[in-house]
């Protein structure tokens, strides 16, 4: 199962790349890509540019189990 369910979700909904996505959270596309696939964490202030960027709040895009999974509170 692919880490971070609502954040994809979103960005489907809104029809928004995450290269796009990236680029307006002011974080390097290719560290997003790690991130977004599981493979480095997703850092506090990523999750609060990138809830900004798609206008959601953060506790909707980030569940407590993908913090809990990620070890960032």
């Amino acid at each position: 199962m692919l880490p971070y369910k609502k954040l994809r979700e979103e960005m489907e909904k809104q029809k928004i790349s995450a290269n796009k996505l990236s680029l307006k959270a002011m974080i390097s596309p290719a560290n997003f890509s790690q991130a977004i696939n599981g493979k480095m964490p997703m850092f506090p202030g990523w999750r609060k540019r990138l809830a900004e960027a798609l206008g959601v709040s953060e506790k909707e895009l980030f569940s407590e189990e993908e913090n809990d999974e990620k070890g960032v509170e």
